[in-house]
């Protein structure tokens, strides 16, 4: 048994608390360095394109696998029908989508530098808590085969 099985809901790896902490934070300052509501119909309408992504995945996940950390909580279940039928982690393309849509309305150089970090520790975070969902869930490999990671059909 690995050291990831033997985790509680609220035993987190250094990795784990260091990508989560980075996470909120880019998203923290990439809110705050520039306007907060879009103006403009493209940022506002990938808003809410990231909110409805955001919503589905929430419905399909339940409020009890809903988690921050990638840690999977002992109770947790590998959920594959929702948004999930089509991508790996809807969470964090919806944590991008809504974050680009600030970058657009106003792309201040570094708000793009904060996004293009974002994108990094997020994918940093999907990789650990995919190897973390593999050791747990041996039907994960074959959902992992026949999904795509974050963009439906592309990546």
């Amino acid at each position: 048994m690995t050291a990831s099985h033997n985790r509680t809901d609220t035993s987190h790896s250094w990795p784990s608390i260091v990508l989560v902490t980075t996470q909120f934070l880019l998203i923290a300052l990439i809110m705050v360095v520039g306007p907060m509501f879009p103006t403009y119909w493209g940022p506002k309408g990938m808003m809410a394109l990231g909110g409805v992504i955001a919503l589905w995945a929430f419905l399909a996940m339940g409020l009890r696998n809903i988690r921050a950390f990638p840690e999977i909580p002992q109770h947790g279940r590998l959920v594959v029908h929702g948004p999930y039928r089509w991508i790996r982690h809807p969470m964090y393309t919806s944590v991008l989508v809504m974050t680009l849509a600030w970058v657009i309305e106003q792309p201040l150089p570094f708000r793009m530098g904060l996004w293009v970090g974002l994108v990094v520790t997020l994918w940093m975070k999907l990789r650990y808590e995919e190897q973390l969902l593999l050791e747990r869930f041996p039907s994960y490999k074959e959902y992992r085969h026949r999904t795509k990671r974050l963009i439906p059909f592309i990546f």
